[in-house]
């Protein structure tokens, strides 16, 4: 086991020292990360510690689709179309429009990021149409934009649903099996005191792993809880979007609905098992019998030289807690005891996790990280098995 791990150490290293600037360890989905993230964005401060991670200033005459894909479903009122998607003059446009299309009288658009995030805060500028019956909005949740009745797609967070330009409508639903099975809106009829379609305004969500905090203006409107036991916290897309909702319904084709500025900060880091920065070694290695952290997906391998890596891409230096969700061996596995190898600034250490420690956060100690991949932990048995899930970087 020993030898696996300080191979998989070393090709970590040898793979830092490979990158150059604008390699990926310097890059989030195409957007490169400052080299002094600020925490200020337009003059006014987002909340303390984050850093940026992703932006779109919608550049050029077209969408770029290394970034963004489509959304194409059909629902309600309306089948989603990309010609109704524009950009021009650093805005993104979608126009609602009457026409006949795979069945429905009406077509509008939207657009969804490649790039899929977990906790963070999320902000985007926006105005809603003027047409009546049409749902623009805001939000997040897993997909590619071809339907919203996913497999995959488990948490919906709203930042905003706008049907009419007096109210905002924010709040989450948690999915399961292409079906929502919960709904809890932190304000389903906000009145802002002005009409979302007559400027610009900007929206944002803070999701973190106990709630979800709402923005209009840069000032806090609405608060919730959304705890890890109400409903899998997986990692979602973002959308922008404007579809036909409710009767009476009419599109003049002269009203878009208008997106600019999306930005995307993050403050803490989660790695879960076959996500971005997580990698295994060895052999043998199988889904878990029981589930992770909200009910996420845990990974088990009994051989010997079985290691689990989790490599944050850090977008500010700074301290963390480095906390790992500790999945109590099930009795189909040999229980035993393990070992996180953790890499930080100040060199390599190690932590014992014993063989009967309770299913939670175990915590394993404050460290200091530099910007880029360079630390990491990396979870081992010491004897019997190990069951990996999720890895968290908490910044302090």
């Amino acid at each position: 086991m020993k030898t696996i791990l300080v191979a998989a150490l070393i090709l970590h290293a040898g793979l830092l020292a490979a990158q150059t600037p604008g390699s990926p360890a310097n890059v989030f989905a195409g957007v490169e990360i400052p080299g002094s993230p600020a925490n200020v964005f337009a003059g006014v401060e987002i909340p303390e510690k984050y850093a940026l991670q992703f932006s779109e200033d919608f550049k050029g005459d077209q969408v770029d689709t290394n970034q963004w894909t489509f959304r194409t479903d059909a629902k309600a009122l309306s089948t989603q179309l990309a010609r109704n998607v524009s950009v021009h003059d650093g805005k993104l446009y979608i126009t609602p429009r009457k026409e006949d299309v795979a069945g429905m009288h009406y077509t509008g658009g939207g657009i969804v990021s490649k790039a899929a995030f977990r906790y963070g805060y999320f902000e985007v500028t926006a105005q809603v149409t003027n047409d009546p019956g049409w749902h623009t909005s805001f939000w997040a949740m897993a997909g590619d934009g071809k339907t919203t009745f996913t497999d995959i797609s488990r948490t919906e967070i709203d930042d905003f649903e706008i049907e009419s330009p007096l109210k905002v409508s924010m709040g989450y639903l948690v999915w399961k099996n292409r079906q929502s099975i919960s709904s809890e809106r932190c304000d389903g009829g906000f009145s802002p005191g002005f009409s979302t379609a007559s400027g610009m305004h900007m929206y944002a969500v803070e999701w973190t792993e106990t709630s979800l905090t709402y923005y209009l203006d840069r000032k806090k409107i609405c608060q919730q809880a959304y705890l890890p036991t109400q409903g899998t916290h997986d990692r979602v897309n973002i959308w922008l979007t404007t579809i036909g909702a409710k009767q009476p319904i009419d599109a003049s084709g002269t009203s878009p609905a208008i997106y600019s500025q999306v930005r995307y900060y993050v403050r803490d880091y989660y790695i879960g098992a076959a996500e971005q920065g997580y990698a295994e070694y060895g052999k043998d290695w199988h889904d878990g019998p029981e589930p992770g952290f909200s009910n996420s997906l845990t990974r088990a391998s009994c051989s010997g030289d079985a290691t689990a890596m989790y490599v944050p891409s850090i977008a500010q230096s700074g301290t963390y807690n480095v906390q790992v969700w500790h999945v109590k061996n099930n009795p189909s596995l040999r229980n035993g005891a393990g070992e996180a190898h953790i890499l930080s600034k100040a060199g390599p250490s190690t932590k014992e996790i014993p063989a009967d420690t309770a299913t939670g956060w175990v915590d394993l100690g404050t460290y200091d990280f530099d910007r880029g991949t360079a630390g990491s932990v990396t979870l081992a048995p010491k004897d019997g098995c190990v069951e990996a899930n999720m890895v968290k970087f908490l910044r302090r």
